[in-house]
Parts: C-alpha cells; structure tokens; sequence
C-alpha cells in the first residue's frame, strides 16, 4: 500500500513529489546469498551559516553528500534509504540537495524527516487551497525481503490546516506525554497515527506468511529510550518485536544510538551534517540473518547476528 499524492499535491509540490515514491528495484538482485544497501541520514542542507550550538555545517552537507553518494555508486547495491532531513530549511533547498541525489546510481527510498516535513507543510499551506501534509508511509519487497517504510509526521505539529484535525490530535498526545514526562515529549517529534498502525500490522502478517525478512525504516528511533524518539514509540517496539522484524534504522539523533530487544537491531544512524568534516553513512549486508553494518567516517560498525545472548545494549 502507497497512498498516493493527489493531483493537486503533487502539483503544488512539483519536483519535491519525487521524494515520496517508493523506489523500483530490479526483479533480479545482484546476489542471491546476501542484501547489501546504503543508509544516509540527515544531511539538512542550508545555504546557512554553520549552527553554534549543535556545530552543524548546513552548507557543507552538499559536498559530504556528494562524497558519500560516489563510495555508495561503487559497490553492488539493491538501493539505498535516506532516512530523513534532506533539508534543513526553505523550499529552495530541496533542489540544490535534489540535484546531488541525481548522481546516485541506485534505487533511493526517502524517509520525510521533521525539518523535511516541516519546510513542505509551510509551503503547501501557503496555497491556496491550502493542501494537507502529505503522508508517506509504504512498502517494497524483493526476494524474501520486505521493506517497510514509516511516517513519524503522521501526527505531528506539522500537520497543517489542510490535515482536519490531526494537528490538534498531535498536540493533544504531545501534552499528555508532556504531563507523564515523558523524555520524547518534544515539540520536534512525531507519532504513527492508528490508521498507519493497522497498515504496519496488516503487512506484518503479510510478510509472516510469506515467509519474509523484513526490515523497518523511520525518521525517529524507537529504542532506547531518548529524547529523539517517536511519540508513541512503545507501540511500535511491541508491534515489531512481537512480529519478528530484524532491524529498524533510524536517523533524527545526530549523536546516534543502539539498542537489542528480543531478535530485533534499533539502530540509529550518525548525522551527516554535524561538523564540518565528518561523513557518517553506512553499508548494510544482511546474510542468513546476520546484519552487518559497515559505517564510513564516525558511523559505527556492528557484527550483528541473529540471535544474540544480550537482551539490550546501548551505545553512545
């Protein structure tokens, strides 16, 4: 299931509504014993001056993308993920971070990140009428494997006046968790909205019964427990945990993160935009249920197998 732009929006979005395609990989993988991909997170491009407190280099992403996209177009990959923030600011951003993209040779999947999020409901709430943000949650599969990608914005202060009333459905979780002081209780976070919930399930089942692998992808981690982390990010620990996934990868914590829950990696990628010279990104190869994550510059490499002896451990 995709839900597909409307005419209007994709209209109002123009070359931006690419980011919400799902990507079309080829019938035929380049291996049959192992899955390799790429994971970029965070790049949040800016023609901006470099942020004082969180040391981001905005303008600095375009040349570290560039990098990162040319060691990933030199390996056998079935595509690569983005897992969130292409932008950091202004509508015009989009098409210079765009045009970098243009030089990948893989299939891409894009993750709507917060500031992602954020940048397209102010500009299609500038419109007139004014069009909802956009949701973007869907699946791809290929050879055993399903791919499921959330949307963390379903519920989010994002959500504009062409949502109805999920923005005011949004504030009113973000001020419960608030109240029960919850550390993911912020204002730049989001949540998977029931609807979404009963999407993820249904293709659980689906993934179950034919046997799949599947591995889960999101802008906002969901384990350990950060100030980062989705707002209803417990539910969507169960409901993974419960159905066996392998892995979910993460971005938004620019710190990154690791956790172990039951047979289930949550891994939160690097962020690329933080210091001017570092290039987190990573290559994953997944072979009879052992996870390698091959990290580039300051991303973390990990050896993980199927079943591991630990019931949770964290990284910093």
């Amino acid at each position: 299931m995709t839900i597909p732009l409307t005419l209007e929006q994709q209209q109002k979005l123009g070359h931006v509504s690419v980011l919400y395609s799902p990507p079309t990989l080829a019938e035929t993988p380049h291996s049959n014993t192992t899955l390799r991909f790429g994971l970029i997170a965070d790049p949040q491009y800016a023609d901006a001056e470099p942020g004082v407190t969180h040391l981001r280099f905005y303008r600095n992403s375009l040349c570290k993308l560039e990098k990162a996209i040319t060691e990933l177009n030199d390996h056998r990959l079935e595509f690569v993920v983005t897992l969130g923030d292409l932008v950091d600011r202004e509508w015009e951003s989009f098409a210079a971070v765009m045009s970098v993209y243009e030089a990948l040779r893989h299939p891409h999947a894009v993750v709507i990140g917060n500031h992602d999020a954020q940048v397209i409901s102010e500009h299609l709430a500038q419109q007139v009428p004014v069009a909802g943000l956009p949701k973007s949650y869907y699946q791809f599969s290929q050879s055993g494997y399903r791919f499921i990608v959330i949307d963390g914005n379903d519920l989010s202060l994002y959500c504009n006046a062409g949502n109805g009333e999920q923005h005011q459905q949004a504030r009113a979780m973000l001020n419960v968790l608030e109240e029960e002081q919850r550390p993911q209780a912020q204002p730049w976070n989001g949540a998977v909205g029931l609807r979404q919930l009963e999407w993820i399930e249904q293709t659980l089942q689906q993934a179950k019964r034919q046997n799949e692998t599947v591995l889960v992808f999101g802008h906002y981690p969901l384990a350990p427990d950060n100030r980062h982390n989705l707002w209803n990010c417990e539910q969507l620990v169960e409901l993974l945990c419960r159905y066996q996934v392998r892995a979910y990868f993460a971005g938004h914590d620019h710190e990154g993160n690791y956790a172990r829950i039951g047979n289930t990696d949550f891994i939160t990628l690097k962020g690329m935009v933080d210091g001017a010279d570092r290039l987190p990104f990573a290559m994953i190869e997944v072979k009879n249920g052992e996870l390698t994550v091959n990290g580039y510059g300051p991303e973390i490499s990990r050896f993980l197998p199927l079943e591991a002896p630990i019931v949770s451990e964290t990284f910093s």
